[in-house]
């Protein structure tokens, strides 16, 4: 049985995931925020995963904490989907805060959902292990993963910047 060190050294031996599976695309300035850039990988079935870029100012630092509560009313971890068509999915726009992640100087930063669409999932694993979102950004410390509209599908390629 394959273990997940064996299965990232697959990966790194045939090219990254994102790279064989994913269109992945650059959000500068996410939330109209300078220097907040973000990541958004859509795969080939619509689905976005959101990540930070590794050029954020959070993959320098030491995380504390990442709090998906981003208001009183609002807790973006307390998503429950049923059905096909995932009511319960909280609709989210490109501006619309995601998560506050707080770091062990005392910096804090707001992260954005860059993509219009159903939020589906955030990623639980973030409460525990803060750190997994500076030290995995373009794996286990993904964010969340969006459900853009099918019509607004296209439109999310065309607004963001493809990475080289």
């Amino acid at each position: 049985m394959l273990t997940l060190e064996d299965l990232r050294d697959i990966n790194v031996q045939q090219g990254k995931l994102l790279d064989r599976y994913y269109n992945v695309r650059h959000v500068a300035d996410a939330g109209k925020v300078e220097g907040n850039d973000q990541t958004v990988a859509q795969h080939h079935n619509g689905l976005c995963v959101i990540m930070i870029h590794p050029s954020h100012p959070i993959c320098s630092k030491t995380v504390q904490n990442v709090d998906f509560k981003i208001s009183v009313n609002c807790d973006r971890s307390e998503i429950v989907l049923s059905g096909k068509k995932k009511r319960g999915a909280q609709f989210v726009n490109p501006n619309s805060k995601l998560c506050n992640v707080t770091c062990t100087d005392g910096s804090s930063y707001i992260l954005y959902c860059g993509v219009r669409g159903k939020l589906l999932e955030v990623n639980d694993n973030l409460k525990s292990s803060p750190q997994l979102i500076a030290q995995r950004c373009d794996s286990d410390g993904y964010i969340a993963i969006i459900q853009p509209k099918k019509e607004k599908s296209t439109d999310c390629d065309s607004a963001l910047i493809p990475l080289l």
